[in-house]
């Protein structure tokens, strides 16, 4: 081996293999396990298993593939769940209905199976039982489009008083994502198991609104009327509860119009699992997610980056095949073009001059080398000089770009290509409303200036000499173009990307739709010697926001001026200076 390819060798060390799965996970089931116990030794219960079938059939109507599991021991709801589980993918949407004995335990919430033991002690009885948040732990991991979780397990029951426990079950926390859970009746509330009936009130109630197909309303709706039905029925003694986050709708019976094909959520979310595939290299499975988003046409932001990403995921699956066969010059070709889609992919510029480091052609894997130092992340820079500097003895090019400066990053324009700064989409605005609340107020209100900021408004002179007095009516400000931009600047912040010391770049926060203004800070203010702005004088705060201009800071003894001293503020600037008394 020569000299040049140890170094080559060298160098291929020091990135990552890339990984590619072509397991890509079957789309769009409705899967359901339903659990129904009544066979319990110490206070069996009637209508448990009468439930679980009713349930089963509702779903049935609902397209769902259903499993149920009658008078289960703590052996057979692991095992059950642990298969139900197993079954899931990223876009699956999955319902557990359990029927029987519930408990909180230290507010933590267990289904009870029908061998529960005598346990002596709680810590035992947690173990005996099966957990909810174990479900749910599962359930995060496995991350399906939409978990729906109905527990109707509140009912009288001998291990609460066994154990000196609260009633009913307890509000859930640390739900997965996407997750909507409903009980039959509110936390810490006991439900009845409807001596007189077949079913528990919820359920028979719950059961009858999903065998409908007519009624195409979503899963929000829908427990709005169960729970009228069931507190009707019960006199207002059992009311369900429920918790959700979903951030798209859910319907057991999509009506005909149904635009959830085209919900921007649902949109966002294939995006987000596209961008995780990804991340492991699993483009079959990313590309499918994307397409996805392509084929409904959403419009908007969301549906320019699936046509972006795409070509970019094909490259980079076409190229890793090329590269695990050995054909590096095709690899090369196929990452340069992933590169031209993406020119921020760090990882695709690496393996792209890997690719030509194997057939020894170094100066194009220099130049990409380079590039990687603009526009890569600090990870990717670090690894680009590095291997750069191995270069350096057999590539003259090599040796030029290790000893150069890092370059300045490239424009933040460039870097979000699809933003167009300070025009407001407001088209994307309403789209977004319309499907989720957002109250940017609950945002806003928790940030916090790093020093509280005193205003001082003071309108720099039109032209005054050294001794003319100084000041001047304030400008008055622009009247706005029209009233969405006055709503814009009344409502919101702006973010600006600002130059700061040492040449870099750093992003502020400023409200108004057209402020112009920067900060002076005043060290060695005191009482005992009083500073004017611009015959303005100024409180010992030592820190003042300023219209952008040119001022002078005056410094007064026994009612004269003693000092004049000229200073400049500059948009979003911070400027120093120190009073002094003479």
């Amino acid at each position: 081996m020569n000299r040049t390819n140890r170094f080559v060798r060298l160098a291929l060390l020091l990135t990552a293999a890339t990984a590619v799965s072509l397991n890509a996970q079957p789309a769009g089931k409705r899967l359901a396990l339903i659990i129904g116990n009544n066979a319990y030794p110490m206070s069996p219960l009637q209508n448990a298993v009468n439930d679980a079938h009713s349930m089963e059939k509702a779903l049935a109507t609902a397209g769902f593939q259903t499993r149920v599991v009658e008078n289960a021991k703590k052996a057979d709801m692991e095992a059950a769940i642990g298969e139900f589980l197993d079954k899931i993918g990223p876009d699956d949407v999955v319902l557990f209905f359990y029927a029987g004995h519930g408990v909180q335990i230290e507010s933590e919430n267990f289904l009870v199976p029908v061998d529960f033991p005598q346990a002596g002690t709680i810590s035992a009885a947690k173990f005996a039982c099966m957990s909810v948040a174990q479900v749910f732990d599962e359930l995060k991991r496995k991350r399906p489009k939409q978990s729906i979780v109905i527990l109707d397990a509140c009912r009288t029951n001998p291990i609460t008083a066994k154990y000196s426990l609260a009633a009913g079950l307890a509000k859930p926390q640390d739900m997965p994502k996407e997750a909507y859970v409903v009980f039959s009746t509110g936390p810490g509330q006991v439900a009845s198991d409807n001596p007189d009936g077949r079913n528990s009130w919820f359920t028979e109630a719950l059961a009858d609104f999903i065998s409908q197909p007519s009624m195409t309303v979503d899963i929000e709706e829908m427990m709005r009327r169960v729970s009228k039905s069931v507190s009707d029925a019960t006199e207002g003694r059992q009311v369900p509860f429920k918790e959700s986050n979903l951030t798209g709708r859910f319907y057991f019976h999509p009506p005909a119009n149904d635009v959830s094909d085209v919900d921007p959520n649902l949109m966002q979310k294939w995006m987000d699992e596209a961008s995780l595939h990804e991340q492991h290299g699993e483009w079959l499975d990313a590309i499918e997610l994307v397409g996805r988003v392509v084929q409904r046409k959403p419009g908007g932001g969301v549906e320019e980056l699936a046509k972006r990403k795409l070509p970019y995921l094909t490259a980079r699956r076409d190229a890793q095949a090329k590269f695990d066969a050995g054909d590096y010059a095709a690899a090369a070709a196929l990452y340069e073009k992933a590169i031209k889609a993406d020119p921020f992919a760090g990882e695709a510029i690496l393996l792209a001059a890997d690719s030509y480091l194997l057939l020894d052609q170094l100066p194009p894997a220099v130049t990409l080398l380079g590039a990687l130092r603009q526009r890569g992340t600090a990870e990717g820079v670090e690894r680009a000089e590095l291997m750069l500097k191995q270069l350096a003895s057999v590539s003259p090019e090599a040796a030029k770009e290790a000893q150069a400066p890092t370059p300045q990053p490239p424009p933040i324009g460039e870097l979000f290509s699809s933003t167009t700064f300070g025009t407001p989409d407001w088209e994307a605005g309403k789209r977004r409303l319309a499907s989720a609340t957002v109250d940017i107020s609950a945002y806003t209100k928790e940030l916090k200036m790093e020093v509280a900021m005193p205003v001082l408004v003071v309108t720099p002179p039109a032209a005054a000499g050294p001794d003319a007095p100084a000041g001047g009516d304030p400008v008055p400000a622009a009247a706005p173009a029209d009233a969405n931009a006055a709503a814009l600047a009344a409502a919101i912040f702006h973010i600006d990307v600002v130059q700061v010391a040492g040449g870099t770049r750093n992003l502020r926060l400023r409200t108004g739709a057209a402020e112009e203004f920067g900060y002076l800070v005043l060290n060695g203010l005191s009482k005992e010697t009083p500073v004017l702005l611009d015959s303005k004088e100024v409180a010992p705060s030592g820190k003042l926001k300023l219209a952008v201009g040119k001022y002078e800071v005056r410094t007064m003894d026994g009612g004269k001026v003693v000092g004049a001293q000229p200073v400049e503020v500059k948009p979003l600037s911070i400027e120093t200076f120190t009073v002094t008394a003479k």
